[in-house]
């Protein structure tokens, strides 16, 4: 049975093979179904396979239905065993042949086998053999793609794409200290726009959705999003996101920051005209940090004429565009979709543990693997619950363990502390009679005896 890792990354590959067909971005649909189709496609867990395009069609038609939970394949349904090369070990073949790029798949395989990567009793070499084809063709796929997408790369209209990266900002006052900051920026391709920036003092998973998630309650959703290959990035919970709301995730290629030229050139604007600009000793924390951010960008980055708009400022290009403007109407579903997702099973008593901190449930998902979805500020609040899924359905919460309540709680079949039991109802020695002897007295014999 697939777990869900490994659905989820199934349900991304077919949604990134879908997308172009999503956002607009091919004229026929059954042509584009047949051309995606005329080479194998490397599908997660399976490996390279030919799909016919009627195959890639139902997926459409899966999407549309059941958005990205319906492209997972059935939890119930997937037979086979595990593949014989994992990621992690899949990982440090392609770092040994990215080492020798022209040794022999033999002499990989002889190396690997030294450093005690691969035990040639499980991995043969007909199966690293197979295995270094299909990254190959992985590779090459990759490489055409994106080819195809630069050619096409300035985009006319609003919110068809976004560039995102990560800045490294100045040090600031932290309390006693100084902390380095980072910048999260998001740039909209066709006006030259920041939907959105935001310094943080973290370049996690965290920093990143939560400037995210601003962006698109700010200025809309975009139809794909445009990002370098760092680790954040390429994190299976920022994919579900993007998938979740209808956007193609797409990286560039690795050591290629000119085909992130727009966002670079941000970064480059923000350096000298912001940046500059500043006396970083009366910055009084991060937050007066952002508020002048803000203020530059709104009072002068957007208002400035680009010389790329035809005499328009980015601010006047997005609003002249602004029917196109996708906002959310329901930021309660949007906050669903930005839940984090960890997967737990649940213990014999009910209980299961986030971040060293202990939940309890209803007993009846005892046993169950689950997977829980939050915010990082519930586990913060003790009463505060934590979602439930099995299946992609919510089906119940969890609350932190209060560890009081739980030492006075009643217990079925259970009597109560301060209830008399059948020990109680023994009838005790009282204090002023004499114990019982229950040893034997040879003195006491003797004496008797004469």
């Amino acid at each position: 049975m697939l777990d869900e890792n490994t659905r989820n990354a199934i349900a991304l590959k077919r949604f990134s093979l879908i997308s172009p067909v999503l956002n607009g971005q091919v004229s026929n649909n059954k042509s584009y179904y047949s051309t995606v189709t005329e080479k194998p496609i490397d599908m997660p867990y399976y490996g390279a396979r030919k799909y016919s395009p009627k195959t890639v069609e139902s997926w459409y038609c899966d999407y549309m239905r059941g958005g990205i939970d319906a492209l997972k394949p059935h939890p119930r349904g997937d037979k086979g065993g595990s593949r014989r090369i994992n990621e992690e070990l899949g990982a440090k073949i392609i770092e040994k042949k990215a080492m020798h790029p022209k040794a022999p798949k033999t002499v990989i395989y002889e190396l690997l086998i030294n450093d005690g990567v691969i035990d040639p009793a499980k991995i043969s070499i007909s199966t690293l053999y197979r295995y270094l084809k299909a990254e190959r063709l992985k590779t090459s796929l990759a490489k055409d793609e994106e080819e195809k997408e630069m050619k096409r790369f300035s985009h006319e209209f609003i919110n068809q794409l976004w560039q995102s990266d990560v800045m490294y900002g100045p040090f600031i006052k932290d309390g006693k200290k100084r902390r380095q900051t980072y910048l999260f920026a998001y740039l909209d391709d066709a006006s030259r726009l920041v939907t959105h920036a935001q310094f943080y003092f973290s370049q996690s998973f965290e920093s990143l959705r939560d400037s995210f998630k601003q962006a698109l309650l700010k200025r809309g959703f975009p139809t794909m999003i445009f990002t370098d290959n760092g680790k954040i990035y390429r994190s299976q919970q920022f994919e579900l996101v993007c998938a979740s709301l209808g956007c193609s995730l797409i990286h560039s290629r690795p050591y290629e920051p000119n085909s992130r030229g727009k966002v670079e050139r941000l970064f480059l604007t923000v350096r000298k005209r912001f940046l500059s600009t500043l006396d970083l000793d009366s910055i009084k924390d991060i937050d007066d940090l952002n508020k002048r951010l803000f203020k530059w960008l709104d009072e002068d980055y957007h208002k400035k004429v680009h010389s790329s708009l035809n005499g328009l400022s980015p601010l006047d290009f997005f609003m002249s565009q602004v029917d196109r403007v996708k906002l959310c109407n329901d930021p309660k579903s949007l906050d669903e979709k930005f839940l984090l997702r960890k997967k737990r099973k649940v213990s014999h008593d009910g209980t299961f543990s986030i971040d060293n901190i202990l939940f309890e449930t209803k007993i009846k998902f005892a046993g169950m693997q689950v997977e829980i979805r939050y915010e990082p500020v519930w586990l913060e609040t003790p009463f505060r619950p934590v979602f439930i899924y099995s299946d992609d359905k919510k089906v119940g919460e969890a609350l932190q363990v209060n560890f009081h309540d739980n030492a006075h709680m009643k217990r079925k079949g259970r009597p109560p502390s301060n209830s008399p039991s059948k020990d109680n109802d023994i009838k005790k020695t009282p204090l002023d009679e004499p114990p019982v002897e229950q040893t034997i007295s040879f003195t006491q014999m003797m004496e008797e005896d004469n």
